[in-house]
């Protein structure tokens, strides 16, 4: 079968949630009650036309695919779930994006908060020090270990390229993970 072309297709965004429960609920279990809460709320037309689909859930933090044109419904949908075979439950929306990657880099918190024992991925150089919180290509988010380093901004972190940490442009081979 022939897929069809970018411009025919539907578009779709991405939404992360976090659940938080008193117990632990299985995806399969999570899915079912999202599928029938939009039931219940929009019928089977609107279900349909919505289009949801779970594409990831790690327990507590997940990532769902619907349509662009319905993102009030499925926040909807999730904020109407409260019980899951008995178990009380909260979904919170953390954000919508266009494209999954886009989605898990701003609103999934993989390293928004190691440490050095956690992760190992120090720097400790003669101006600076600290752990790398993110990496993205060439750039670098350094949380540094003092803290008047980043005072007058608004942020707590440091952005670097892998090109400072390593002393310049001949020495650097263009990766992050090479740090």
């Amino acid at each position: 079968m022939r897929s069809r072309l970018p411009v025919l297709r539907e578009r779709r965004r991405y939404m992360v949630f976090e659940l938080l429960s008193e117990g632990e609920i299985s995806p399969k279990d999570l899915m079912v009650e999202i599928k029938s809460s939009q039931l219940s709320l929009f019928g089977d037309v609107g279900a349909a036309k919505n289009r949801l689909k779970m594409i990831a859930f790690n327990g507590r933090y997940g990532l769902i695919r619907f349509s662009h044109a319905y993102g009030q419904e499925t926040r909807a949908t999730l904020a109407t779930i409260h019980t899951i075979h008995g178990i009380r439950v909260a979904l919170h929306t953390k954000g919508v994006c266009g494209t999954i990657k886009s989605a898990t880099e701003k609103y999934l918190p993989r390293l928004s908060k190691i440490c050095a024992e956690s992760d190992g991925r120090r720097i400790e150089l003669r101006d600076v020090s600290g752990c790398i919180i993110r990496t993205h290509g060439v750039k670098v988010d350094l949380c540094p270990d003092d803290r008047n380093k980043s005072t007058g901004s608004d942020t707590q972190y440091l952005g670097l390229t892998s090109f400072d940490l390593s002393g310049g442009h001949e020495d650097a081979d263009g990766t992050a993970d090479g740090l």
